[in-house]
């Protein structure tokens, strides 16, 4: 809540804007985590992977299509931080918004290698049972370049989210 009374502070917050702009952020962040998966630099399945922690004995197809409405959901959640965050800092440009975003992209995706290994083999039933991979540390149990795809998927986020925000509310 403070953050939001900063962000007033510092000009117009929009959270319409910036569930958008998160929506858009979360895409990105899928096509590149996607690109990775095609192209054999990492095994990690994202969206399977977030549907089966959700609902472990769900079909293939319901998985992803819960894994895809729990990401947006999470995406349109961290786009209001992202535009609270720019708002706070009071960006005034959407080139300043597309570096600040990548900043706050990376340090999002660091932060995510270092927890996201241990939410899923604390959290997830099926790593749990052994019938999913273990992530490894900073996720390299899918792959050595899994880590760097995380965070370049990320710093998309990012960028997307920050640009879009900022180009519809400046």
């Amino acid at each position: 809540m403070a953050l939001l009374g900063l962000a007033t502070l510092a000009g117009p917050y929009s959270p319409g804007w910036a569930v958008a702009a998160g929506v858009a952020g979360g895409l990105a962040f899928l096509a590149v985590v996607y690109m990775g998966l095609g192209s054999g630099m990492t095994r990690m399945n994202f969206l399977h992977i977030l549907g089966t922690m959700m609902a472990p004995r769900a079909s293939r197809k319901a998985a992803y299509a819960v894994g895809l409405v729990v990401h947006l959901m999470l995406s349109a959640g961290f786009g209001l931080v992202h535009a609270g965050i720019l708002q706070a800092i009071g960006i005034s440009s959407v080139a300043q918004a597309a570096g600040w975003d990548l900043l706050i992209g990376a340090v999002h995706g660091m932060a995510i290698l270092v927890a996201m290994p241990m939410l899923l083999v604390s959290m997830h039933p099926l790593v749990r049972e052994g019938a999913l991979q273990r992530p490894g540390i900073a996720l390299t149990g899918f792959g050595g370049m899994t880590p760097l795809g995380s965070l370049m998927a990320h710093v998309a986020f990012g960028v997307v989210t920050g640009s879009i925000y900022a180009a519809a509310v400046l």
